[in-house]
């Protein structure tokens, strides 16, 4: 191939638009490929350069109707999405913490027993606590101060 002036500036922007998406995931001490239940607020949280790396579909699932049941009165009836792809981990707990954050929808549920893993608000668990179900089915409980970094790559069983 000839490296003219063209080949070399596409070449050039392919590789730096490589090298951010690659850092970005990088910050987080890893990536790791979930199923997420949330509304659309998550647009919010994330950016766009994340979310183009995932695949994001509305939820019309017996479960999202229910979470959109509970949203306060006076608020739009929300879009529950399922965000499924890799994401980064600090990205992930960001998401989580918004999850846990809007507690009309109850608390956090990750569950390990599918893979790959569902995170997913549940009206069952109490507002600001996040439970985690490992893949032999026993149950762990974190409080939204408790639920950290670390505590979320225990969680996805990373270490």
């Amino acid at each position: 191939m000839l490296l003219t002036r063209r080949n070399f500036n596409i070449v050039a922007l392919s590789f730096w638009a490589s090298t951010i998406v690659t850092t970005a995931r990088s910050q987080g001490d890893g990536t790791v490929t979930v199923r997420i239940r949330v509304d659309e607020t998550v647009r919010d949280v994330l950016q766009p350069i994340e979310l183009s790396t995932l695949t994001v579909e509305p939820d019309k699932s017996e479960a999202a109707k229910e979470l959109a049941r509970r949203v306060p009165p006076g608020r739009a009836v929300p879009i529950i999405l399922i965000i499924f792809g890799a994401i980064g981990v600090t990205e992930l707990l960001k998401l989580i913490k918004e999850l846990y954050r809007q507690t009309y929808y109850g608390g956090v549920l990750i569950d390990n027993r599918s893979q790959p893993p569902l995170v997913t608000s549940d009206p069952k668990i109490p507002a600001n606590m996040v439970f985690v179900i490992d893949r032999d089915g026993k149950t762990s409980q974190f409080t939204s101060d408790q639920f950290s970094l670390e505590a979320l790559k225990l969680a996805l069983q990373l270490q």
